[in-house]
């Protein structure tokens, strides 16, 4: 039993490797495989995908201890006590919600945050970090990096700090390699992130990787 926990833990806290802030909103999110959802207003989502050992738990057992951890978070934020934002009062946002859960040769569990401090609380991260991972460049300067960013439709570089100022701008900052996805078009990336699409990017393996997008 304690090796069934632990394997679904792992596809529960999918991502606690990574710190990042953002929202979900704009082109569908349809990850292959894991990846990370970024919008513009404090919202994200999270997808992890796992080979399923069916020897060890069932589909129902699979989705019932993340829907009673997905429960328990929320009622302990004083949110109402389901899973599902189609469940909740009318207008709550929920502090982690259930986008789908598919379950086959692999699972895969796509997971929705209302802000970075509840990803970062509900996989047991710290959540003073959230307000360093992502910030309106024209109001917060705090933690900035001393770096130079490329631009991602020429290929010019910029120093990051001469992006303050602009109000359109947003900034995630993301420590690990991830498949990322940005609401609306990135503008500026870190020189160790490799561009995929006009909204898509792959973070870099180890260090901080930043994407701007607006």
């Amino acid at each position: 039993m304690k090796y069934r926990k632990t394997v679904v833990m792992a596809l529960v806290l999918c991502l606690a490797m990574s710190m990042l802030a953002a929202c979900s909103s704009g082109r569908e999110f349809s990850p292959k495989g894991n990846g990370m959802y970024v919008a513009k207003d404090g919202q994200f989502s999270t997808a992890f995908e796992e080979v399923v050992d069916k020897a060890y738990f069932t589909e129902a057992d699979m989705l019932k201890f993340v829907v009673d951890e997905v429960v328990a978070y929320n009622k302990s934020k004083g949110a109402s006590a389901v899973a599902y934002q189609t469940e909740a009062a009318e207008k709550e946002i929920l502090p982690v919600s259930i986008t789908s859960f598919t379950y086959g040769d692999k699972a895969q569990l796509i997971l929705a945050y209302a802000s970075a401090k509840d990803y970062l609380a509900f996989n047991a991260k710290d959540e003073a970090a959230a307000d360093e991972l992502m910030f309106a460049l024209a109001k917060n300067t705090t933690g900035m990096p001393d770096m130079t960013f490329v631009s991602v439709e020429d290929g010019s570089k910029i120093a990051a700090g001469s992006l303050v100022g602009d109000k359109k701008m947003k900034i995630v900052m993301v420590v690990g390699e991830q498949n990322v996805q940005v609401q609306g078009k990135l503008v500026y990336v870190s020189e160790n992130v490799t561009v995929t699409g006009e909204d898509t990017a792959i973070t870099a393996k180890n260090g901080y990787s930043y994407l701007v997008f607006k």
